[in-house]
């Protein structure tokens, strides 16, 4: 039996449809960094969010057998990048000379949820961390790799990638195999 969180009268549902409303504005914040590397129409935020999200999936479930807990690192995947919504997606070099509070972003969104929820999400933050990060770089990777058909000097953008997960490493090795598109490997014949 499931039991309900709390009473619907404990439940600010106005802030519950802010907080998704905020959470949707990520679909119109581009990805600085490709901006700035060149990409003409880099993915969203939430673009990435949603491939992060897949990938810590895998990874946690690689590293640990543990569905419930890939499950809690892909929902973190999702959550990773929410104070964008406040802060904007900052690239490296931009961040070299702009403090961004982060954190006190995420705070501040996580206020808008039930209690119980929102210390759910702080206990999983720490819990599936190395994952996270590591989907965020492998995302970042495969992004780069597709913008690297039309603007090759893109993969310099992400030389130094540093993955700490051993089946990170691994999809990054296998990445760097690949020589196709990925529908090409499904129409040709005999060939997976």
């Amino acid at each position: 039996m499931v039991r309900p969180m709390a009473s619907k009268s404990e439940v600010n549902f106005d802030k519950i449809a802010r907080f998704i409303q905020e959470v949707s504005s990520l679909k119109n914040i581009p990805r600085s960094g490709w901006l700035k590397a060149g990409i003409k129409n880099p993915e969203s935020v939430a673009e990435h969010s949603m491939v992060s999200s897949i990938i810590s999936f895998i990874l946690a479930f690689l590293e640990t057998s543990n569905f419930d807990l890939a499950a809690k690192a892909a929902f973190i995947a999702l959550v990773h990048d929410l104070p964008e919504a406040r802060t904007t997606d900052l690239h490296k070099l931009a961040r070299k000379y702009v403090s961004v509070e982060s954190e006190k972003a995420l705070e501040d969104q996580l206020e808008l949820l039930p209690k119980k929820i929102s210390l759910e999400i702080r206990k999983a933050l720490n819990e599936v961390k190395v994952f996270v990060e590591d989907a965020d770089k492998l995302e970042l990777l495969f992004q780069a790799n597709e913008y690297a058909k039309s603007l090759p000097e893109i993969m310099e953008y992400v030389r130094n990638v540093q993955l700490k997960s051993e089946s990170a490493k691994r999809i990054r090795e296998a990445l760097q195999k690949l020589e196709k598109s990925w529908w090409v490997y499904f129409e040709e014949d005999g060939d997976d």
